[in-house]
């Protein structure tokens, strides 16, 4: 299937900035090439560079074809070293956007042009096989938006393919993600506040078993939650009840236990909605049938993808985890910090993993097509290196050394389950940047549904 070019216009501010992520969220690496676009106008001659001794103020002294011939190539030479000059800063300053997206697995194409920004952009669009343009505006509304004379608003009428237009939203200030949340809770010891949640299954009751064993490890404020039908009637609401509370009959603090009555992903989000609650352990619920020991289910897929806070997946019966794989991005830091402070509260070993996608991996040489050297990576220039720099210090805090590090080429999803699978480990950690309505393309998706382990799923995004 061809891949959509989408072009993605940017005036150099924060502001502009904005569509990218917009732009991550709604087009998978697989699905698109993008073009990062700057247009400005050219840069005006200094005075100092005109050529004063062919000039008084802005008319050539009287003299020979050949002086004035002369005082204009010298005009011009000036004028072009000063485009040249002026481009490579433009292009420099477009270029770390372009190397984040190659990281992340894109196909990105960089133009710089000279001119009124509206009217370039219309003829890139109108000149090549652009299938969508988006970028950021100032959101205006009524009459406003008619005169406002805005590029967003020339481009809207001069270009025949979609524009999607992101407006800007009022400043506020910024809320720390859940993932930053649960990692503060775990990094100050007062108690880390998990909610387990059970229909009863098999899955779910491992659920609840584990919870209960990491608070032997984990200081926490555990809260049980019990999901029933109304259908099944008061008697079998209780026996469920009694069913699952034996596990905690041995803490020493009894949990609170929270009985939800009716759909168990509609009551389980609303709960966690309404409740401060770090982090959200579950198995999968009656729901997942019969088939492979990986499926989750759907109530399970509903929640983790819509849930605002992390969410423990647990997996088969295993009670410790011992062996930890913590999935790193390039642009997060969150999850790193949650699966380092987890694993040594816990005592566990700590692997942290980041996959580069083939399209940012034109460095490598052929030798290294399983694994790249951290000091290779570390010493690229390119935001790979500041990210394996920060993964240094981060896990250095933790205890953990700098050979706790695997960097690898390959497909990101398939690269972690793989790992994941070789390596025996107990717990998958995986960031998740999606929001609800694009988390099922996301591999945070991926890994919560395929890996055989349990899998921790990091909300490193405040949920709209």
């Amino acid at each position: 299937m061809k891949k959509r070019k989408v072009l993605v216009p940017l005036d150099g501010s924060e502001f502009s900035r904005q569509i990218v992520r917009v732009v991550r969220d709604f087009f998978a690496p697989e699905d698109v090439t993008l073009v990062l676009f700057r247009a400005a106008a050219p840069p005006a001659l200094p005075a100092e560079l005109a050529p004063q001794d062919f000039y008084v103020g802005s008319m050539a002294m009287a003299g020979s074809y050949e002086a004035y011939s002369r005082a204009l190539e010298s005009g011009y030479e000036a004028t072009e070293h000063e485009r040249d000059a002026y481009l490579i800063k433009l292009q420099d300053e477009l270029r770390s956007d372009v190397d984040r997206l190659r990281e992340l697995g894109y196909t990105v194409a960089m133009e710089v042009h000279f001119g009124d920004p509206a009217q370039r952009i219309i003829d890139f669009v109108n000149g090549n096989d652009v299938d969508l343009v988006a970028m950021a505006t100032h959101g205006r509304s009524g009459f406003g938006r008619l005169v406002m004379g805005s590029v967003a608003e020339r481009v809207l009428r001069g270009v025949g393919v979609p524009v999607l237009l992101m407006r800007s939203a009022p400043e506020t200030e910024r809320q720390p993600t859940p993932g930053e949340l649960l990692a503060k809770s775990l990094g100050n010891g007062q108690g880390l506040k998990v909610a387990v949640a059970t229909d009863g299954s098999t899955h779910g009751c491992h659920a609840v078993d584990l919870a209960a064993d990491l608070t032997d490890e984990i200081e926490m404020k555990l809260t049980l939650l019990v999901t029933a039908s109304a259908q099944d009637g008061a008697a079998h609401a209780q026996k469920l009840m009694n069913e699952v509370c034996k596990p905690i009959e041995r803490l020493a603090v009894r949990p609170e236990v929270v009985p939800l009555v009716g759909y168990p992903d509609e009551e389980l989000l609303q709960y966690v909605a309404e409740h401060d609650v770090d982090l959200l352990v579950t198995g999968a619920f009656h729901d997942k049938g019969a088939g492979s020991s990986m499926a989750i289910g759907p109530t399970v897929q509903r929640v983790v993808q819509h849930a605002p806070t992390s969410v423990l997946i647990v997996k088969g019966q295993k009670r410790a985890f011992r062996r930890i794989l913590a999935c790193a991005a390039v642009d997060d830091l969150t999850a790193v910090d949650v699966a380092a402070q987890f694993a040594r509260a816990l005592g566990a070993e700590l692997h942290l993993l980041h996959v580069v996608p083939p399209s940012a991996a034109s460095y490598l040489t052929s030798e290294s097509t399983h694994a790249i050297a951290l000091e290779d990576a570390v010493n690229q220039g390119t935001r790979l290196s500041t990210a394996a720099k920060e993964w240094i210090d981060r896990l250095q805090e933790q205890q953990y050394g700098r050979d706790a590090i695997i960097i690898r080429p390959g497909n990101v999803p398939e690269a972690i389950l793989d790992a994941a699978q070789r390596g025996d480990y107990d717990l998958v950690v995986v960031g998740s940047q999606s929001g609800p309505g694009h988390f099922l393309g996301s591999v945070a998706n991926a890994v919560a549904r395929f890996a055989e382990q349990s899998v921790l799923v990091v909300r490193t995004r405040t949920q709209a």
